[in-house]
């Protein structure tokens, strides 16, 4: 008789925390801070708190969705798919699919470049080549199933929040107010434009939603996941930016590849240069494990309704969906190969941005949709409380046009190819896919 295999529920809070804001805490803190700072100056951490309102607010909307029926690839797709429309849906979640694929790219190449400043190696790793083999590591770190990807990830989190807040007390007395009130570079659009590209520091922080058939009890765990995963991240970017342009100047800060050691060595000695990168590897290397698994899982999403070929839910004896995690291995190896962080941490941006305007109009929409579902909800977002998908959907629109024309250009090239994709899919089996587009998919696994 053959094994029945499934999507394991093993997730608790810590769990849940601790790979939503170990996907946050990421190369966004110690990599992009720095891009940031170079629009904004000495204010970037000003612009941290703009980029984290819009955060708050989808963290609001998806726990209302997620309280109400937990499933896998929840905010990413299956809400989308089910309330807004069949075809936004799938381009929700296909651009969120790239999203976090951009992540894996990054917190790869941003890994290499932390080892690269180490003190103590004078040979330089090549970045591309490096990256390549952090991505394989952790790829067959995500094999073994998310148990094990949520252990590491416990230990990596831990470990990266402690060194965070050593760094944050020890650096805090050592502030100067000449460097942390300087004149911003570009005034407040320069802050708005920091801010824009700091949304990659938060993006992550809704994906808690998309493990909703792995939590525990996931009606509670989800939502307390998903608050303490951006509570923490917020608190942190922002004391640890006032720290690093508080003891050296922006532009010194900005111009560093490795920004965050710089800092560290201007109140912690040649002793900081290596404390934070350690501190890094592990924010960088949760960030990065974290991500390969959600991506994994927003694949298989993609697949349960075989507009993809179901082929990509088929799970291994972990409850891995082993092809769809080695198909967002190969897209991210292909981004490692061609394109700067920058780029890619915009185009990513954009991708998150616009599943958030996707996840707030859910909100306006559920009543109707589905009355029913909506009624037995313990949590409604109503009356006076809708202004948290108003303000989240403004700002999210907001921030989405600061990412610049040639971001949102490779974005829509993306989304038009999604759309090819989503009616090819269709045409074949169109009786078929619409079927299964009108059910809610929770525990549907196909051979």
């Amino acid at each position: 008789m053959a094994e029945k295999r499934e999507l394991k529920k093993k997730l608790n809070t810590l769990d849940v925390t601790a790979l939503t804001a170990g996907i946050v805490i990421g190369a966004g803190l110690f990599v992009v801070t720095g891009i940031g700072a170079k629009y904004a100056g000495s204010y970037v951490w000003v612009s941290f708190l703009i980029a984290a309102i819009p955060c708050f607010m989808v963290a609001f909307s998806t726990s209302m969705l997620a309280q109400m029926y937990p499933v896998e690839s929840g905010e990413s797709y299956v809400y989308p798919t089910r309330i807004v429309s069949h075809v936004w849906g799938f381009l929700s979640g296909w651009g969120m699919w790239l999203g976090v694929i951009g992540l894996v790219c990054v917190t790869a190449k941003a890994f290499i470049i932390y080892w690269n400043a180490l003190p103590q190696f004078a040979t330089q790793v090549n970045v591309v080549g490096g990256a390549v083999l952090v991505l394989a590591v952790f790829c067959i770190l995500n094999f073994m199933g998310v148990k094990a990807v949520s252990v590491v990830q416990n230990i990596l989190f831990i470990f990266m929040v402690l060194g965070i807040v050593i760094f944050i007390i020890w650096g805090l007395p050592n502030i100067k107010s000449s460097f942390l009130f300087m004149e911003a570079p570009n005034g407040f659009n320069g802050i708005m434009k920091g801010a824009s590209i700091l949304i990659f520091a938060y993006t992550g922080l809704t994906l808690a939603a998309d493990l909703g058939e792995e939590a525990k009890n996931p009606k509670k765990t989800i939502p307390r996941g998903m608050f303490f995963g951006v509570s923490v991240p917020t608190i942190l970017y922002t004391l640890l930016a006032l720290v690093s342009v508080g003891v050296m100047s922006w532009s010194e800060f900005s111009s560093a590849d490795a920004p965050v050691a710089s800092a560290a060595t201007k109140f912690m000695g040649p002793f900081g240069v290596t404390f934070v990168i350690i501190v890094a590897f592990a924010a960088i290397l949760s960030s990065h494990n974290g991500e390969q698994g959600i991506a994994t899982r927003i694949s298989f999403g993609l697949s349960r309704d075989k507009i993809i070929s179901g082929w990509f839910t088929n799970l291994n004896r972990f409850g891995t969906p082993h092809f769809a995690l080695f198909l967002s291995a190969a897209v991210a190896l292909f981004l490692i190969v061609s394109g700067t962080i920058q780029l890619v941490g915009e185009i990513l941006n954009s991708m998150f941005l616009f599943n958030w305007i996707i996840t707030h109009l859910c909100i306006f929409m559920l009543p109707k949709k589905w009355p029913k579902m909506y009624a037995e909800a313990k949590v409604k977002l109503n009356g006076w409380k809708m202004i948290v998908p108003i303000i989240g959907l403004a700002s999210s629109v907001v921030l989405l046009v600061y990412q610049g024309w040639l971001a949102l250009t490779y974005s829509a090239i993306w989304l038009i190819l999604g759309a090819i994709v989503y009616y090819i899919g269709l045409s074949r089996r169109k009786e078929e896919i619409k079927g299964l587009l009108g059910e809610w998919p929770y525990g549907r696994y196909f051979k």
